[in-house]
């Protein structure tokens, strides 16, 4: 903005310059114009000044661009005043001291003008386009100005002075326009130029001029006034000096501040967890790293010199060596790495290496190597890794390890020829001694286990906890895979045999076992599948044993998957239906009730028995929704009996499985079926194993509870069958005990009532409960379950399990054809 202003007051005294002569007739000497003009000098350098100041909207005054400049504007003046020109003009006393100062000043501003220009392409503060045409204006209008004082043709100096100024006057513009001349202040307008000695001596070099002035002066006989001369000296020692000083001044601020830096470094060196060290081409230590000392428990000891691969572990060194040859045939690239090193006393350590090749730079020389002790975090890392491929409590192989290895001996079966088998095994009954002992005890249990098969194989084969109480065992590079498998299935029901300590309990345990031997065919997925069918074979034939693979167990499960795919529809197609099996007062001989039995019509499989598929309803989940519908189908039917014999008050007993009392809806369900039907609740019996009660006591002991507030009544179904029953008889809200058909067979004499069977009728009594005895088949069971007192019973004797219309058949008998229905439980 400035250079404009200059340029514009530089062309209006032009202007007035050129209009004055023609309003005289003649050009003046000294006009109006030549305050325009010597304005724009002032403008111009107001200009310039952004650039010694700090550029736009800067606050820093840059003190030793001042100085240069009034050290350049002095030079200025004592120069233009020893030209003989000049010195003419000065000394013409015929010539108005105005004029002699107006003409004087021009060369003298010019110079000034071009020490700014100068100084700030030195300072690196301007630059390219802008810097050279400022360069090219002001000495332009230098010699222009001189040239008008020197050539005494006043035709020859207006031609050729008004070429230099116009010139002049368009370079400078192109210099302000549209380039900001100071845009490149912005990166650099303060970075502290280097001290060095040529600054210093540039800095003294303007106090050589007057000498040589006065030399050259002497050896021409001239004898000027040098008072002048002597001023001019005397501001330039001033302006040396402050220049000199302040260039001393900051090499001092240098030197501190390297200093600084060096100890700054220093402090963070030896502070830091990490060991910096800088290594030759042969492997040497270049300096002295106390930290890496102390990483490798050698504290105090020298590290320069030091070969960096001998502290390397052994068996690391030649990878190392490789590494490093590597590293030094690139320049400038930075790598990492981890390498293991040997500590003083043997022990290893693990380091993380960042190296960097500055060899070729020669503050530097050499490989650049920044240390960091991993040690912990490779350790953690172990663990995480030894933890992500073994079990927790038992320290075997986990199932994703088991896989890994499986998968790979197959690989070296398909080279090498060697058979490899799974051993499949699950623990009988084991969920007992977590119901008992709680599961500290089964997690000792459990750890006992895995040691004891661990002592069972060879130290080759692999051991494994797949979860819970599943084991498998991999046996490889065997000759005879499948008779090693079977001496090791022997061996493992073997060492299960030893009663196992569960807290202050001994429990003798058993496994089913499973046998999958591998062929060229078989993946690690399909020989554990294998292997686990025939475990699942083993342990639903009679336990305790073991079993090998056959395909004709692939064909079961896939029909058992395709039952299972027909289950989830079957409520959908109305395919289920419900039995009734009468219960009997034993005293009356009356009907008092039934028992809803489900039934699945299968279109082409025909009657499927509950035992086939209530436990694949259990593991998908369709229990739940097929026991509503049980429930309601019950429920109503009840009633429409009691309302069509009010006076047998029947009741209706309904069986509840697992994942149904597990359901928080079971309650709601419940109660639902009653409203819906209008069946008294006091009239219904929801009936649970005990398999079912001790799977989770604390919540089939709330849900029972929840259940019972309903009116309800609650039965244990096959009581005496389980391994808890007397030890959670009293947690839960229990109204009846059914005998299960395995104690009623003990039944063989009227008079002779099996322990076991007077045990349990003796502890109903106790507890205030009903007993139902279940499976009668035979008339001396009823005579002596009636002598006993067993109030109820249930059985073949008296009805099998009966249609809906049956069911009402048998009700609608009189007295005197049949049982009657008067009574009911009380």
């Amino acid at each position: 903005m400035c250079v404009a202003v200059g340029l514009t007051s530089s062309g209006i005294g032009d202007l007035l310059y050129y209009l004055l002569g023609w309003v005289n007739g003649k050009l003046p000497d000294v006009s109006v114009a030549d305050s325009f003009w010597l304005a724009s000098y002032v403008a111009i350098a107001v200009g310039l000044s952004s650039l010694i100041v700090g550029g736009y909207g800067a606050r820093r005054i840059d003190v030793d661009g001042l100085i240069d400049i009034g050290s350049f504007a002095v030079l200025a003046v004592i120069l233009a005043t020893q030209i003989s020109a000049v010195r003419t003009i000065v000394d013409n006393t015929s010539l108005p001291i105005s004029t002699r100062v107006i003409w004087t000043a021009y060369p003298i501003l010019d110079a000034a003008l071009l020490g700014v220009v100068v100084q700030a392409m030195f300072s690196r503060r301007l630059r390219g386009r802008s810097g050279v045409c400022l360069i090219v204006g002001v000495a332009l209008w230098l010699v222009s100005d001189f040239t008008s004082l020197m050539i005494a043709d006043a035709s020859v100096v207006s031609k050729w002075a008004d070429v230099g100024w116009m010139i002049g006057a368009v370079s400078l513009a192109l210099a302000a326009w549209p380039t900001n001349i100071a845009g490149p202040i912005r990166e650099q307008a303060f970075a502290r130029p280097r001290v060095t000695d040529a600054r210093l001596v540039i800095t003294l070099m303007p106090l050589v001029v007057p000498g040589v002035i006065e030399v050259w002066e002497s050896s021409y006989g001239y004898r000027p006034n040098p008072v002048g001369m002597l001023a001019g000296t005397f501001l330039l020692v001033v302006l040396a000096f402050a220049r000199s000083t302040r260039l001393v001044k900051a090499r001092q601020r240098q030197e501190e501040a390297l200093t600084r830096s060096t100890r700054f470094y220093a402090a963070l060196a030896e502070n830091s967890s990490d060991a910096v060290i800088v290594v030759d081409e042969a492997g040497r230590i270049l300096n002295d790293a106390p930290n890496l000392a102390v990483m490798l428990g050698r504290a105090g000891a020298a590290t320069r010199g030091m070969d960096v691969i001998e502290l390397i572990r052994p068996g690391d060194r030649d990878a190392a060596r490789s590494v490093l040859a590597r590293w030094w045939s690139t320049s400038g690239v930075v790598d990492e790495s981890e390498v293991r090193a040997t500590e003083y006393n043997g022990s290893e350590r693990w380091f993380g290496v960042r190296a960097a090749n500055l060899s070729n730079d020669p503050a530097v020389g050499g490989m650049v190597i920044n240390l960091r002790d991993i040690t912990d975090r490779k350790r953690v890392e172990r663990e995480l890794s030894h933890s992500a491929f073994h079990d927790s409590l038992t320290g075997l192989a986990n199932r994703a390890l088991f896989h890994d290895r499986l998968e790979q001996a197959l690989l070296r079966t398909s080279r090498t020829g060697m058979g490899v088998a799974v051993v499949s095994l699950d623990l009988d009954g084991f969920k007992t001694i977590n119901d008992v002992g709680g599961h500290d005890a089964g997690d000792e249990v459990l750890r006992e286990v895995a040691s004891r098969l661990s002592s069972a194989v060879r130290t080759l084969d692999t051991v494994s906890r797949l979860g819970g109480d599943e084991f498998a065992i991999l046996i490889e590079e065997a000759p005879r895979a499948r008779d090693e498998a079977e001496l090791v299935a022997d061996r493992v029901l073997q060492s299960l045999t030893a009663p196992f300590s569960a807290g202050a309990q001994h429990i003798v345990l058993s496994a089913s076992i499973g046998i999958a031997v591998g062929d060229i065919a078989d993946t690690a997925s399909s020989m554990i599948r294998n292997a686990d069918m025939a475990m699942y074979k083993a342990k639903n034939t009679g336990k305790a044993k073991w079993t090998s693979y056959e395909p004709a167990m692939a064909t079961e499960t896939l029909e058992r998957i395709a039952l299972e795919n027909d289950l989830r529809r079957a409520l959908e197609l109305q395919q289920f239906r419900l039995v009734y099996q009468p219960v009997i007062d034993l005293q009356a001989n009356e009907v008092v009730g039934f028992e809803a039995l489900l039934r699945w019509d299968h279109p082409s499989r025909g009657v499927i028995n509950p035992v086939t598929f209530v436990p694949i309803a259990e593991s998908n989940g369709s229990i739940v929704a097929i026991g509503r519908w049980v429930l309601e189908a019950a429920c109503g039917t009840a009633a429409n009996w009691q309302h069509s014999y009010p006076q047998a008050q029947l009741t209706m007993a309904v069986n509840l499985s697992a994942r149904q009392i597990a359901t928080p809806d079971i309650v709601d369900h419940v109660a639902a079926a009653l409203d819906k039907s209008g069946f008294p609740a006091a009239s219904l019996i929801l009936e649970m194993t005990e398999s079912v009660l001790v799977q989770d006591p604390e919540l089939a002991a709330r849900r029972l509870h929840e259940l019972r507030a309903l009116g309800v009544r609650l039965a244990i179904d096959d009581f005496g069958t389980g391994y808890s029953s007397l030890s959670y008889l009293r947690q839960f809200p229990i109204d009846i005990l059914k005998i299960d058909k395995s104690f009623t067979d003990t039944i063989t004499e009227r008079s002779n009532l099996p322990p076991i069977v007077r045990g349990m009728l003796d502890l109903a009594k106790t507890m205030d409960m009903q007993t139902v005895a279940e499976g009668i088949e035979h008339d001396i069971q009823a005579d002596s379950l009636r002598d006993q007192h067993c109030e109820f019973g249930q059985g073949f004797l008296f009805a099998e399990p009966l249609t809906i219309e049956e069911a009402a058949a048998l009700l609608a008998q009189s007295p005197a054809t049949g049982p009657t229905v008067r009574g009911r439980y009380r």
